[in-house]
């Protein structure tokens, strides 16, 4: 079923990695970042978590999480599910793992959350090359 309210996006934080508090589900975001350095490309991350917050929805809204190129708009990686909601003032809050993700180039990136194939949420990040005096 399809939501009656749009969704809107609260949060969206890039980091290390997410530490979810067994009894309370609170979340520990560990290693927040907004640009990535590389010395050489095509460069891997081992590990890239998104968490995101959601709220305003009502029902089932399909929902969509990918990180985009900004200059090629070409999609490099992503996850796509369903969100549910009980009623338009409830906190949906989920946490998006990516292991080995590869940047071909450098340039500026955007992770995006997608609800019912709406933008909800964005975040652009910088991915870079090192400078040689700067990798010694």
């Amino acid at each position: 079923m399809s939501s009656p309210c749009k969704p809107m996006g609260v949060s969206l934080m890039i980091c290390d990695q997410v530490i979810t508090e067994a009894g309370t589900n609170k979340k520990s975001l560990i290693g927040v970042f907004s640009n990535i350095a590389a010395r050489k490309f095509p460069c891997r991350i081992p590990k890239i978590c998104i968490f995101v917050s959601i709220t305003g929805g009502h029902g089932t809204a399909k929902s969509e999480v990918r990180c985009v190129n900004e200059q090629t708009h070409e999609p490099l990686f992503g996850a796509e599910g369903e969100i549910s909601f009980a009623n338009p003032n409830h906190m949906v809050e989920a946490v998006f793992e990516f292991n080995n993700v590869a940047f071909p180039a450098p340039g500026l990136h955007c992770i995006e959350v997608l609800s019912n194939g709406e933008i909800v949420l964005q975040r652009r990040f910088v991915v870079q090359q090192l400078k040689a005096e700067e990798t010694k």
